[in-house]
């Protein structure tokens, strides 16, 4: 009986949390982007078994008269098996800034398609039009780049947003004692780009692209594949 109210009450909150996320995307669909995207960050942590963390820090900008919650989405890019779904943890907090911050808020998302979710962030309290707001995101993806790791071929990672974006930045940081080929994608001669390989503390190598005033709409970022290993 106890397994039973436990089990009853999981499937309760994930269907709350499911019509929540449903409704935000209604709403969404009828008054249409609400906000502007002026800063975004993204690091992914490859790991050699294909699973990928990865940390998104956002800052939007209200362009309504109340802004209640933001939304964002990611995908795979391969035939990513469903059974994966239960396993991706999303969870956002506020900046921490001299020990302030760092607080839980409240997200739901949903999927859109197999490989693709998208997820809601619901604030504490509503932001105003012009307003700012940083979010920091993480996401835990289960064997989302296992093609790559087992060298079935190349991996792209892309983001892309409706208005001009004053600062992308596309972090991928490989497994230990790993090397890449790497190339940006969908970046012209005349953008404002930096191109750059690292090694971080722990010697991993850092693949790093910064874009400054993105066009809105084109999509950009990275394409990563493993050295050839004809002589």
């Amino acid at each position: 009986m106890d397994w039973f109210r436990r089990r009853k009450k999981a499937w309760t909150a994930d269907l709350h949390s499911s019509l929540l996320a449903y409704y935000c995307a209604l709403i969404e669909k009828e008054r249409g982007r609400c906000w502007r995207v002026q800063a975004w960050l993204q690091e992914v942590r490859v790991s050699e078994n294909g699973d990928v963390d990865q940390r998104v820090c956002f800052t939007v900008v209200a362009e309504c008269d109340r802004l209640d919650f933001v939304s964002f989405h990611d995908r795979v890019n391969w035939d990513w098996p469903e059974k994966h779904q239960g396993r991706v943890k999303v969870e956002v907090r506020t900046p921490a800034r001299h020990g302030l911050g760092g607080t839980r808020l409240d997200s739901t998302h949903r999927w859109i398609r197999k490989g693709q979710v998208k997820a809601f962030v619901h604030l504490d309290r509503p932001i105003f039009r012009g307003e700012e707001f940083t979010f920091v995101a993480d996401v835990f993806w289960p064997k989302k780049c296992l093609p790559f790791v087992s060298g079935d071929g190349p991996d792209s990672f892309l983001v892309s947003f409706s208005e001009i974006t004053k600062v992308v930045e596309y972090r991928i940081v490989l497994p230990k004692r790993w090397a890449v080929n790497f190339e940006h994608l969908g970046l012209t001669p005349g953008d404002d780009y930096v191109l750059t390989a690292s090694l971080d503390r722990e010697g991993r190598m850092v693949a790093s692209l910064t874009v400054r005033d993105l066009p809105g709409y084109r999509k950009v970022g990275l394409k990563l594949d493993t050295p050839s290993a004809l002589p």
